[in-house]
């Protein structure tokens, strides 16, 4: 890749990362906005490729694809330096609100609260974009019903609860479904069927069990609670059945990239030990605090406030770290900020460790740079594990169902995020005692000014 080219690529992520409310699902659309359409770094097609193997993958989502598409235009260095800088702001961001909270805390996250909320404006216009060109790249008229059964189905499933509270309606969800459990329901249909969906035999038990996971998961639970892991395992269980059973009747001529595999996971690692090496230096608990951070991005499936719960598990309920610093300072500063929450809360974890040690900010500091290491590092590795595999076995037919419909799917789930932005950025702050109507009419002013923009 061309020097120009690597300074556009990294600009564009800093860009795209100082602009990142919403959560790493939200930023899919953004992303593509900025790298496909208007600097055209690499095409649609190319882009969803990186987004459908960042969806199956563990870790912060928009690192993942800024990797994806460095690795893709600029090899090791070039996939480095695109999610360092994706993640970059959002961390930055946090340690220095992380500093200041001691000051004007409640102040400073009103201040951002308001920012946040006319930049959320511009991002679900966005969100909304990327629907409509979803349903438009149908080639036929059958192709655009089943696109737009299966994202509206998606929207059902995971935005009832905050349909029913935009509405003001009392009502209890039935379902309220995770993004990560819509996919999880998703690829296990599409593996366990082999990407063959016209077999009855097949496609109707994956439906059934489907429905049973979700009415375990759902808000009602209509069926007990209890039955879920083992749902999950049989799902699981299934799927590895069906994905081996593909990739053993099918004749594979590419073999595993290994060079590109072995240069990209050494420049991960020498990434981590290069930013995190004074940390070393200062404590043997950094290797403790990366291996943990490590761990927590490999369980982290879902992304966003998702790896809040595994955080509280490895680092609060662990006692590493307390409740109180967790919820009153880390969680509260990478809630208000852009950026992935992944790499936001490793960053003020590590603050928060180094500050304890000796009440030194530049220890503090250091023991963060470390946390923000581990969590761009973590993300990659095993993006770049993943995606080893998927171009070995790339001509799979499950892989080319999911290349179909994994646009479908996460518009679905996109039509959740913006409800979702309105109720927790945008109305919260423009409606903090004023009629609802005007915040809907100050929402709506924001909107075509935003639109106008796009």
């Amino acid at each position: 890749m061309k020097k120009t080219k690597r300074i556009s690529l990294v600009s564009s992520m800093l860009k795209i990362g100082v602009i990142g409310f919403g959560g790493g699902t939200a930023l899919i659309p953004v992303i593509e906005n900025e790298i496909v359409e208007h600097s055209g770094i690499i095409t649609e097609e190319e882009y969803n490729k990186e987004v459908m193997i960042a969806s199956i993958t563990p870790g912060a989502l928009p690192v993942e694809i800024a990797a994806g598409i460095g690795l893709k235009t600029g090899r090791t260095r070039g996939m480095i330096a695109a999610a360092s800088a994706m993640a970059f702001p959002g961390a930055a961001l946090t340690l220095l609100l992380l500093l200041l909270f001691s000051g004007a805390g409640e102040d400073l996250r009103t201040q951002i609260g308001f920012v946040s909320a006319g930049i959320s404006v511009f991002i679900i216009i966005v969100l909304i974009k990327y629907v409509t060109e979803t349903v438009k790249q149908a080639q036929s008229r059958r192709e655009k019903a089943i696109y737009l059964f299966v994202l509206l189905a998606v929207f059902a499933l995971s935005g009832e609860k905050n349909i029913y509270e935009l509405l003001g309606l009392p009502f209890t969800p039935v379902f309220s479904i995770s993004a990560i459990q819509i996919l999880t329901a998703a690829f296990f249909v599409i593996l366990f069927t082999r990407g063959e969906l016209r077999r009855i035999k097949r496609t109707i038990p994956a439906l059934v069990l489907t429905l049973a996971y979700f009415l375990s998961t759902g808000s009602l639970h209509v069926l007990p609670l209890k039955l879920k892991p083992y749902l999950l395992g049989l799902m699981l269980i299934l799927s590895a059945l069906g994905l081996f059973h593909s990739v053993s009747e099918t004749a594979c001529s590419k073999n595993l990239p290994l060079k590109q595999l072995s240069s990209s996971l050494s420049g991960w690692l020498l990434f981590t030990l290069l930013l995190s090496l004074p940390a070393i230096c200062l404590t043997r608990k950094t290797f403790s605090f990366l291996g943990t951070g490590f761990i927590s991005s490999v369980m982290s499936f879902g992304g966003g406030d998702a790896y809040l719960s595994i955080a509280q598990d490895l680092f609060v309920d662990s006692g590493i770290i307390s409740h109180r610093e967790f919820y009153g300072n880390i969680a509260a500063a990478a809630n208000v900020l852009p950026g992935s929450i992944l790499c936001k809360i490793l960053t003020g974890i590590g603050y928060t460790l180094g500050y304890g040690m000796n009440q030194s900010v530049t220890e503090g500091i250091l023991m963060a740079v470390s946390g923000f290491a581990c969590s761009v590092a973590s993300s990659g590795i095993i993006f770049t594990i993943v995606r080893a595999f998927y171009e070995k076995y790339e001509s799979l037919q499950v892989f080319t169902l999911l290349k179909r419909f994994v646009r479908p799917i996460i518009s679905g789930l996109l039509l959740n995020v913006a409800i979702s932005l309105y109720l927790s950025a945008i109305q919260p702050q423009l409606g903090n005692g004023l009629p609802s109507v005007i915040t809907l009419l100050v929402t709506a002013v924001l909107f075509v000014g935003n639109l106008r923009r796009l």
